[in-house]
């Protein structure tokens, strides 16, 4: 397909504009996509906040990598149970040749994105809902489901998220999917808290509570020499070192830590490391079995989880687009293709 095409670009920190660039070519393994919607991530606002060197990209380039969209055009090595018309999510940390580190210039802020040796169920996936909006959030929701469910938590489990962003509210979302009763959801922000609720998790706001004595008012206290929160796993989302080293103070036996923020350093208490034998873990990106549970919790509206999506923008008002999601105002701002 011949032709130009509209496109974010990123020149420096807070100087984003929207130029006209080529439409890619394919090769004989490639498809091409029309990107539908596409979403702003928190790595896009660092980008835009703080310059894009920090993440690999340099000044001039193209980015974005949370798109789904509709196949127009495939080369000819592709296989049958991949043709145009259909509707995809796009995996972009398998969408170029440059693995993980290409991901960030993926092409969800333009209005095609090239897909280099296209698979089905490797870095595309059919899509079935209607509902656009609500499946344009299925890259965050699998980076949330994996550091939720990496260690497989049982269902009787008592799960406390710190944070109620976009990766917060959908590791919250993922357990909840799952079946999980117990979950407790911990920010600063009113609004936030209340996606979480309808969600179904409690929620924790430290600004007019006590986090401990709420966390043992909801989960029951663990036996031990002093009364601490009786919590099996902590997710961590805030990007709070703080609040990290406080739950972290707040172990009790064998209690897990996963870390899906950016923290700066953190000192922890090694009495407590000793003593309490946590578990402390890392989770970054996804893989296909997670791909796969995300959909399927989408499709099948498992949970409120669309409540996150609450600003949309047309591609050329993609500098006010990431302005406003660099507020902090929004949870997750989408650019909207459609849009007149």
């Amino acid at each position: 397909m011949e032709g130009m095409m509209k496109c974010a670009i990123y020149k420096s920190a807070k100087n984003i504009v929207v130029e006209e660039r080529a439409i890619p070519s394919i090769s004989s393994k490639d498809v091409l996509v029309k990107v539908l919607r596409a979403g702003i991530c928190g790595s896009d606002v660092g980008i835009y906040l703080h310059g894009g060197e920090g993440y690999g990209l340099p000044s001039d380039s193209q980015f974005g990598h949370e798109m789904i969209g509709r196949i127009v055009e495939k080369g000819s090595d592709v296989a049958d149970d991949l043709n145009v018309g259909d509707v995809v999510f796009i995996d972009p940390t398998l969408s170029t040749e440059n693995g993980v580190a290409g991901s960030t210039a993926a092409g969800a802020f333009c209005e095609y994105a090239l897909v280099k040796n296209a698979a089905l169920n490797y870095n595309l996936y059919h899509l079935e809902d209607p509902d656009l909006d609500k499946l344009a959030i299925i890259e965050p929701l699998c980076v949330g489901t994996k550091a939720a469910t990496m260690v497989e938590p049982k269902l009787d489990e008592k799960v406390v998220v710190l944070g109620a962003g976009t990766i917060g509210l959908s590791a919250a979302a993922s357990l909840i999917a799952r079946g999980l009763k117990k979950i407790v959801v911990v920010d600063r922000d009113s609004k936030r808290l209340e996606v979480a609720r309808h969600l179904g998790a409690e929620t924790v706001n430290t600004t007019e509570k006590d986090l401990k004595e709420e966390l043992i008012r909801i989960l029951g206290a663990f036996p031990g020499y002093f009364p601490l929160p009786d919590v099996d796993m902590y997710i961590e989302a805030s990007g709070s070192s703080a609040l990290f080293r406080q739950c972290f103070d707040l172990a009790r036996e064998k209690t897990r830590y996963a870390v899906v923020s950016v923290l700066n350093e953190v000192t922890l208490n090694g009495l407590n490391f000793i003593a309490t034998q946590p578990v402390i873990y890392g989770s970054r990106g996804y893989e296909h079995e997670t791909i796969a549970e995300v959909i399927d919790h989408l499709q099948k509206n498992k949970t409120n989880i669309r409540e996150i999506v609450t600003k949309k923008y047309k591609i050329d008002d993609f500098p006010q687009a990431i302005a406003d999601a660099a507020s902090g105002k929004q949870i997750k701002v989408l650019i909207d293709y459609e849009m007149e």
